[in-house]
């Protein structure tokens, strides 16, 4: 493996990143708006560039961009009363965050062509997403259900991650994977005097240095963290899960007993590496959900010792925004979704008097239909009985922004509005999401998903049960070679 060194940027790579830049980003302390920037990219590109390039050459940030505004942002959970529900972003200055990006993105192409993150985190990475990460897992844990087992699931959390992280561990796994000693001086010297201060409506405290973690809106922490934590798949026995800072460990076997046992054993080993890396579970907050076949039954007293707290099998879990139930139904999560948008079409009710029909239709599906197909892929085997709730709600929606009745028919207006039935839109995206699989432009660990044969159809794997019928692999293969024989039939013809 080659080292890895900065390549000075280039004034064209300069100013394209400023003419990314949106006009009404926040500007952090320096107070310098960002459509400034973006209208004079090409004026300004020739010295940004060489203040950048100097940057890499003498191994110094400038101070002021290591300087962060924090901004508390409600998670959208819990109370607002409480501070822990809020996560705080660091608004830095607009240059200082472009550089970040520009030197993030060297970083993450040495990262990619030396295969340093592992298969198993999804966050952070292109053409990844929660989508894929929940297929994946989704389609293992029906493959071991298929085959008789418990699958135990434990959602680890982790307090404040990005914020606990010690630099001189951070520094040194930099080394590891081969940055070159310009580059340590370079992400020390940016990791140093680094300073924030809180804004709250008129209130702003004073500046205070930061000695740990690095910041939650930086172009750089993403990656940062990704490298921090990229041994933790190598010491757990079980399957592991990661979305950033998002870990599920997840084991199978026709013995509960077993399945308590990896699961215990992997989450003692994830303490110990997040104990070395000086990061922090939170066991009271670790959720522990046994997915099973309708026939298999857990014991009532069931439950796992972990760090001295007892963690009871709950019925749903929500992960990466999905509530999964111990079936794999997906009812819960389509009862939950169905839920929130009807408070969303209250919202389109009451906008009707005052906008036009075309703007109605842009704020169904900005802010309602994007619920509705939030990984719609996972729905591809769901029962039909749970699919139409989704299908009501686009009626009731066309219902509303033609003002009609509750019992008129809707189709008439769905084809007024040019919306295309959900379950149509949901198998194109499925579709799209399996040729991409094909293709091999997808995150590393999805191009085994499905398996392309000689005849160019998709081999359907074997399955004993409706559990693993219902699997994405096995309902995607079957899909694809669907269309696959439409468009030779067409072809023939």
């Amino acid at each position: 493996m080659d080292g890895f060194h900065f390549s000075l940027f280039t004034c064209q790579e300069v100013q394209t990143a400023l003419s990314l830049i949106k006009a009404t980003t926040a500007p952090g302390h320096e107070q310098f708006p960002g459509f400034v920037l973006k209208k004079l990219a090409e004026a300004l590109a020739t010295n940004i560039t060489t203040i950048y390039n100097s940057t890499f050459v003498h191994n110094l940030v400038p101070k002021s961009w290591k300087m962060a505004d924090i901004r508390a942002i409600y998670k959208q959970k819990g109370t607002k009363s409480d501070p822990n529900n809020y996560r705080p972003i660091s608004v830095l200055p607009i240059l200082g965050r472009t550089l970040e990006k520009l030197a993030a993105a060297q970083l993450y192409n040495y990262c990619e062509l030396n295969a340093i993150i592992p298969p198993q985190q999804f966050g952070f990475r292109r053409h990844s997403s929660c989508e894929m990460a929940l297929l994946l897992a989704t389609d293992s844990w029906l493959d071991a259900l298929d085959k008789g087992c418990y699958v135990g699931a434990l959602l680890i959390d982790l307090s404040k991650a990005f914020d606990t992280v010690p630099h001189l561990h951070l520094l040194s796994e930099l080394m590891d994977i081969g940055c070159s000693t310009d580059v340590i001086a370079w992400f020390r010297n940016y990791l140093t005097d680094r300073f924030q201060r809180v804004i709250t409506h008129d209130d702003i405290t004073e500046w205070l240095p930061v000695s740990r973690g690095f910041p939650q809106g930086s172009g750089l922490s993403p990656l940062m963290f990704n490298i921090y934590v990229r041994k933790l798949p190598q010491k757990c026995i079980s399957d592991i899960f990661q979305f950033a800072d998002d870990t599920t460990l997840a084991a199978a076997d026709p013995s509960l007993e077993v399945v308590t046992s990896k699961l215990i054993a992997s989450f003692n080993a994830t303490k110990h590496f997040c104990q070395s890396h000086g990061l922090i579970i939170n066991p009271a907050k670790t959720q522990l959900i046994i997915f099973k076949a309708a026939s298999k039954r857990i014991p009532d007293d069931f439950h796992l010792i972990l760090d001295n707290c007892t963690i009871t099998p709950q019925t749903t879990v929500k992960l990466l925004g999905i509530t999964l139930d111990q079936h794999l139904t997906f009812r819960s999560q389509i009862d939950n979704v169905v839920s929130k948008c009807h408070g969303l079409l209250g919202t389109l009710a009451r906008a009707t008097p005052y906008l036009p029909i075309q703007l109605l239709k842009l704020t169904y599906t900005a802010l309602i239909r994007s619920h509705l197909e939030y990984c719609s892929s996972l729905y591809s085997s769901v029962a039909k009985t749970h699919l139409r709730k989704l299908d009501i709600i686009q009626k009731k929606a066309a219902r509303i922004i033609y003002q009609v009745p509750s019992d008129t028919h809707a189709e008439p207006l769905l084809t007024l509005l040019d919306l295309d039935p959900l379950s149509s839109r949901r198998e194109e995206h499925f579709l799209k999401l399996i040729k991409s699989f094909i293709s091999g432009k997808c995150h590393p660990a999805m191009n085994s998903f499905v398996n392309l044969q000689p005849d160019k159809s998709l081999e359907i794997q074997s399955t004993r049960t409706s559990l693993g019928r219902r699997r994405p692999g096995v309902v995607g293969a079957f899909l694809y070679n669907h269309r696959h024989d439409i468009s030779s039939d067409t072809e023939d013809s």
